[in-house]
């Protein structure tokens, strides 16, 4: 494997971690929130529609939005300028956990998570995978099928490019648990507050992201790329 893939990977997995950890954190503090994903939201509000209960169903349909705008900004952001968004993406990501840090208890749990929502969107897009694979780093379910099925398929046929295959979705699995894991025992011992420690993943991802890209490499070239793989 070539250095920058092994980089590649390293930052993915990194991203993986404060995936994982983002995501505890919202199941642990905001009632089994998944705020990682809009499946439950999208439900609730369907529910809130039929159940006519428009005072949830508006903050349900703010963080459709919101979340559809994290998913945008990855777009728009390549086609208009240089700017790695890689590296734009962590820096958001770290204003939000600073954000975060600041709500108390008594705030709305769905407004709670409207900064959950906006970075876990954006970086979903931005961090799409690595070497090749195209994988989430802010959910675990086609992971953890890849992860499955391609495993299966060595077994079938005992081609090195399926245990290559699962190998990465296996790190990408144990990454992310391992930030669930962190974040667990940071709740236990600071609760809503222990968010702040999500930056220790994301300023990990930035130093691998540096090693291997630089700062401010057009990200441009890195699009094009990872549409060909």
């Amino acid at each position: 494997m070539k250095e920058s893939n092994k980089l590649g990977y390293c930052i993915h997995y990194s991203m993986c971690a404060a995936g994982g950890f983002i995501a505890a954190y919202a199941i642990l503090n905001h009632a089994d929130f998944l705020a990682s994903a809009q499946t439950a939201n999208l439900i609730n509000v369907v529910l809130c529609i039929t159940g006519r209960n428009l005072p949830e169903l508006c903050l349900r349909l703010i963080a459709v939005v919101i979340y559809m705008a994290g998913m945008s900004i990855p777009v728009i952001i390549p086609k208009y300028t240089h700017i790695n968004m890689k590296t734009l993406c962590i820096i958001v990501e770290m204003l939000m956990v600073v954000v975060l840090y600041f709500f108390t208890e008594k705030i709305n749990t769905i407004i709670a998570l409207y900064p959950v929502f906006f970075m876990t969107a954006i970086q979903w897009n931005s961090f799409p995978g690595a070497g090749g694979f195209v994988s989430s780093s802010v959910f675990s379910t086609n992971n953890l099928r890849q992860f499955t099925t391609s495993y299966v398929e060595y077994l079938c046929d005992k081609d090195r490019e399926h245990l290559k295959k699962t190998k990465f979705f296996g790190g990408v699995l144990l990454s992310y648990h391992a930030g669930v894991v962190f974040s667990y025992f940071i709740y236990k011992g600071f609760a809503m507050k222990g968010v702040i420690f999500c930056l220790v993943p994301l300023l990990i991802g930035m130093v691998f992201l540096v090693m291997g890209h630089g700062m401010f490499i057009g990200v441009k070239r890195e699009v094009a790329t990872a549409g060909k793989s």
